[in-house]
């Protein structure tokens, strides 16, 4: 008991939890790909509808079921289904798409392995710390030290462990940063660019068919803004689109929209005014606050490996000066 004390018991809580957590999350994710195995089912689609968010690029889904009420993506409209441009591009009204039904909602294939992928990375970020914990406990039984130490002067691994295993530690970290920087930041730099420097664009005004928003659970989360919208670019057919905009378009644009089109991709669209007013709230969304949180940390965590070693060698240096 006297070895005991209160950032040990907090470790090993946590250790417990985070355990019990995994375990729950793995059992429910199997619970999930069984009931997707055993209910394979097929989903009139209704309507094609490209999707584009106030920042981001387009995202090719489709409506299913019987007169869907409305095309706003919201969490709760379980009728717009992401699909991939290729099944986009072949698909038609009234055509039938392959999926499963998992807890009343549709998940084509590739949703579905999007989920998996999604499942297992943030797994392994969660499985660090047990392992972690693990490894610190094993590293206290005298003969796995010793055996790891003999390995270590062998390999030269004890002169650069100082340095390694802080990267190592704090290069997972970065690693997670990185991958929400190539998912949402990367299509908002991608889009951004197109919109500001792109060459082969066209201007036309939309039809709005649709005002609607997604509310946000909390109340310090703001909410997102869309509007529906049909236009017909040239020599091209008619394109039915959801477009996520600001506050302050989406009060401002009843009846139409002017817009901005990629003459290469008319799926891609852009509106064309915007006011100090909508550049403010872009710079308000969470991805542009993340984004800049994420490059604050990511300059913060790969310098401090350096300036441990840095301390290391220098103390030594003190301890040993010739």
């Amino acid at each position: 008991m006297r070895n005991l004390s209160w950032p040990k018991l907090l470790a090993f809580a946590a250790f417990i939890f985070i355990c019990f957590t995994i375990y729950d999350n793995l059992q429910e994710h199997k619970a999930f790909l069984e009931e997707a195995e055993q209910n394979q089912v097929e989903e009139r689609v209704w309507r094609k509808y490209v999707v584009n968010r106030l920042l981001e690029g387009p995202i090719y889904s489709v409506q299913i079921g019987a007169l869907p009420e409305s095309s706003i993506p919201t969490k709760h409209n379980d009728s717009m289904v992401t699909i991939s441009r290729d099944l986009f591009e072949q698909v038609n009204v009234g055509d039938t798409i392959p999926g499963y039904d998992v807890e009343g909602k549709f998940h084509t294939d590739a949703l579905l392995k999007e989920e998996v992928r999604w499942f297992y990375i943030l797994l392994t970020g969660f499985s660090l710390y047990p392992i972690g914990y693990i490894l610190y406990w094993l590293f206290k039984v005298k003969v796995i030290w010793e055996l790891f130490s003999t390995i270590s002067r062998r390999l030269y691994l004890d002169r650069i462990a100082g340095f390694v295993i802080p990267f190592l530690v704090f290069g997972g970290l970065i690693a997670a940063l990185l991958l929400f920087l190539s998912t949402e930041t990367k299509s908002a730099f991608e889009n951004g660019y197109e919109k500001y420097f792109g060459k082969n664009h066209a201007e036309t005004t939309a039809l709005i068919t649709e005002h609607g928003f997604d509310r946000r659970t909390s109340k310090y989360d703001s909410s997102e803004y869309y509007i529906s919208l049909m236009y017909q670019p040239k020599d091209h057919d008619p394109i039915f689109l959801v477009k996520g905009v600001t506050w302050h378009s989406y009060n401002k644009y009843t009846n139409e929209i002017p817009i901005i089109y990629n003459i290469d991709n008319p799926y891609q669209v852009f509106a064309r005014d915007m006011d100090l007013s909508d550049y403010t709230s872009v710079l308000m969304t969470d991805t542009v606050f993340i984004t800049c949180i994420s490059v604050i940390l990511i300059f913060l965590l790969s310098w401090i490996p350096f300036l441990l070693w840095k301390r290391k060698s220098h103390k030594s240096q003190k301890d040993h000066p010739f």
